[in-house]
Order: structure tokens, then C-alpha cells, then sequence
């Protein structure tokens, strides 16, 4: 099950939006996990919900005079997939150390 696998993380979902708007600022917020359990689909929407509302706070903050949908839009995508990679990347970090731990042990019988 993955609760093993949710550690007291706090995830960084930042934009840095560069050359794409002059006023842009970078924005960053922590989003936590610790409290789900993602082989739940219901924690799994909470999640989801908690990683959209992030994402459109931090990105209205980096560029308030860019809010056209369209841009909006396609910064909250941006932002969201760049947070489920980090959660990705984290989760296979952890994964990895814990298949190490048993090598270790196999070792060690």
C-alpha cells in the first residue's frame, strides 16, 4: 500500500515563467501530502483539489497582469504536472531506498 510511503513531505510546486511575461515573479507554495493516503481515490481528489488550488494561487501571484484564461490555464497545467513529478520523483526515491534496506538485509541472512 502506498501509506508507507507518505512521509511528512512538503512538496515545492514552483513556475518561473521567464521571457513569457516581463512582470512575471517566481511564486512557490508547499503543498502537503502527509495526511493521505493515495491509494485511496478519495484522498487521491483531496490531493488533486489541494495541488489545483496551489497551482492557480501560484500562479496568479507570479504574473497578476497575465490572467487571461487561456495563459492561466496553461500555467496551472504547467505547475500541476511539474508538482506530480516531483510526487513521482519522491515516491521512486523512497521505493528505492526501502528495496536497498532488504538487499542489505538478504545480505545480512
Amino acid at each position: 500500500m502506498l501509506r508507507t510511503f507518505i512521509l511528512s513531505l512538503a512538496l515545492t510546486a514552483t513556475l518561473a515563467l521567464g521571457a513569457t511575461a516581463a512582470y512575471a515573479e517566481e511564486a512557490t507554495t508547499n503543498v502537503s501530502y502527509a495526511d493521505l493516503d493515495l491509494s485511496r481515490p478519495s484522498d487521491a481528489k483531496v490531493l488533486a483539489a489541494r495541488l489545483q488550488d496551489a497551482a492557480t494561487a501560484v500562479c496568479l501571484k507570479a504574473n497578476p497582469e497575465n490572467v487571461a484564461p487561456g495563459a492561466l490555464e496553461h500555467c496551472i497545467n504547467a505547475s500541476v504536472h511539474m508538482a506530480m513529478s516531483r510526487i513521482e520523483s519522491n515516491m521512486d526515491a523512497m521505493v528505492h531506498d526501502k528495496l536497498g534496506n532488504i538487499r542489505s538485509a538478504m545480505h545480512d541472512l
